[in-house]
């Protein structure tokens, strides 16, 4: 299973997504913690790799949090930075656990571009 956001402007501005459905599958699925596990004002984080279009790997992180108020959101390290990611964008969250150079991490997270 693998889950998709489209990326929007708002987005790219302040640095946070809200989880959708596939998100939220996907973190129950392959993550060791997942929405229901985290309270409300609460944040979790796990170490991915961001795959950007010209298939340049880094290492990132996915911050998955809840607001006061039960919102289920998310930011990923080095989005706009390393990925240069971009409005229109898609960006793919994919189960793959691995260690690549004593660098243990949870996901694989690929921006996908709109051209």
């Amino acid at each position: 299973m693998e889950a998709k956001i489209k990326v929007t402007q708002r987005m790219l501005n302040k640095s946070i997504m809200d989880a959708n459905k596939s998100v939220v599958a996907f973190a129950k699925e392959h993550l060791p913690v997942n929405y229901t596990d985290i309270n409300n004002g609460e944040r979790c984080v796990f170490k991915a790799l961001l795959i950007d279009k010209d298939e340049n790997i880094t290492p990132s992180a996915l911050r998955m949090y809840r607001r006061p108020r039960g919102d289920k959101l998310l930011s990923i390290m080095g989005l706009t930075t390393k990925a240069k990611a971009k409005a229109g964008d898609i960006v793919t969250f994919l189960p793959h656990s691995d260690d690549l150079g004593g660098f243990r991490y949870f996901l694989a997270i690929r921006v996908t571009h709109y051209e």
